[in-house]
């Protein structure tokens, strides 16, 4: 599986590459502009696009564009929907970026956060360009007009959604307020569910299969991005993620599915929680330790951390059950199987 999931990586990641150079020329301009003859120097271009190739030349899990091509497989589209793949990578990437800055975060993927290294403002507009750039390939892409029109809807509707999820996110760590279990599993539909649900509709729509197919593997991969991103909230306060500081989620003060379900069961400890949390942010990750590590101890006193896990556990089992029973066993069924049970 290793070596058929890694085939597709590496395809993937030369087209990326081709969709966004690493240095950037007129032509490039001109396709994503749309301006036949574009003015300005093409150092000035490859200037402000730097940034957006910041977070994309560290690399990343790629698992989104992969499900993508997996999804045009499992339809029989075979490898359609390879061109179209910086759909769901670039935005994905874009939205690190503005998360980065609206969470005063310092490190990303193991390197400092764009925002540091660039500025506020070249960084947020890097953000905003790899939000918009993909949809150049949808306009130059072979596709019929009914299935660009879809692959346009439904980039517009997961966008819309990415950012709900990422209004809650924000309003729950900057007040003192603690969402039920529910309310964030719905804010993880929103953020971390919705490219993971367009990765599937677009390469359904691309490989030709039906709207019902669309609809049914993006509800699978939807609840696969929340089990994957409860899996995130449970590494964060444990090994720590990759390319991030171990318990960072405190400082930047989340409210994760493994503190929700601490308070849920342990109210009493509201008012600790909340000043270990306020006290990691006023000191910053690198003076924090002392608070990060007991607030790290509380939550995995009551067995939150591990409740936690097992709900992820739940989710993912749930998507792989569906994705084999709606659309049989197939390489491209395995593989995605395959990606649920080892990457999160």
């Amino acid at each position: 599986m290793e070596e058929l999931y890694n085939n597709r990586l590496l395809k993937v990641e030369n087209q990326l590459k081709k969709a966004f150079p690493l240095e950037i020329n007129r032509e490039w301009v001109q396709i994503i502009s749309s301006e036949k003859n574009p003015l300005g120097k093409i150092s000035e271009y490859n200037a402000f696009c730097k940034p957006a190739r910041e977070l994309l030349n560290r690399g990343g899990k790629r698992w989104r564009p992969v499900l993508m091509m997996l999804s045009c497989e499992l339809v029989g589209g075979g490898e359609s929907a390879l061109p179209l793949t910086p759909l769901v990578e670039f935005p994905h990437n874009g939205s690190l970026v503005i998360d980065d800055i609206e969470d005063k975060a310092e490190w990303r993927r193991g390197g400092k956060a764009v925002h540091l290294i660039y500025g506020d403002d070249l960084a947020i507009n890097a953000g905003n360009l790899l939000y918009y750039m993909p949809t150049a390939l949808i306009d130059s892409s072979d596709l019929p007009p009914d299935r660009k029109l879809l692959l346009y809807q439904y980039y517009a509707e997961n966008m819309r959604r990415l950012h709900f999820g990422q209004g809650f996110d924000i309003l729950w760590h900057n007040r003192p307020i603690v969402p039920d279990p529910d309310e964030y599993e719905q804010m993880c539909r929103f953020k971390t569910g919705a490219l993971a649900r367009m990765a599937a509709q677009a390469g359904v729509i691309t490989g030709e299969g039906t709207l019902e197919e669309a609809e049914i593997l993006g509800t699978a991969c939807e609840r696969m991005g929340v089990g994957f991103q409860i899996m995130d909230d449970v590494v964060n306060l444990t090994t720590g993620n990759p390319g991030k500081g171990r318990g960072d989620d405190i400082v930047e003060g989340k409210k994760s599915l493994p503190v929700i379900y601490h308070l849920k069961d342990n109210p009493e400890d509201i008012e600790k929680i909340n000043t270990l949390f306020t006290t990691a942010k006023e000191k910053g990750f690198e003076k924090a330790s002392s608070e990060i590590e007991e607030a790290i101890e509380l939550i995995k006193s009551s067995g939150a951390l591990e409740s936690a896990k097992n709900r992820a556990q739940t989710l993912m089992n749930l998507s792989a059950k569906t994705i084999l029973d709606q659309f049989g066993k197939s390489e491209a069924a395995d593989l995605i199987v395959y990606m649920i049970k080892n990457f999160a």
